[in-house]
């Protein structure tokens, strides 16, 4: 049961920014990518920034993790823990396809 709470928070994370793009008239394409966090790869989704406008960007890249951590507090302490976790360690692990980057 512990692992499946492990695996909440990306897929909450994914579906946020889904849905924000959705409510934009955008639909994001997923496509599985390894990112690094020095010699250990880390599994991730990526997704192609929609044609919107910059406001637009910076909303759908952040509801990633605003979707993401809204739960902690809701969440058994396995979900809280890896959300984050990935909160943390995100910056140094993401690359070129970091969220981080959309909300400049």
């Amino acid at each position: 049961m512990v692992m499946l709470w492990a695996l909440a928070p990306p897929i909450v994370h994914e579906l946020g920014h889904y849905v924000a793009a959705l409510a934009f008239g955008s639909r994001l394409h997923f496509e599985f990518s390894w990112g690094k966090l020095g010699p250990v790869k880390i599994p991730r989704w990526t997704w192609a920034w929609p044609d919107v406008t910059p406001e637009r960007l910076r909303i759908i890249c952040q509801a990633g993790f605003v979707a993401e951590l809204a739960l902690v507090p809701v969440l058994p302490w396995p979900y809280a823990v890896v959300a984050l976790a990935h909160f943390a360690l995100y910056p140094w692990y993401a690359g070129d396809h970091s969220d981080f980057r959309g909300m400049i």
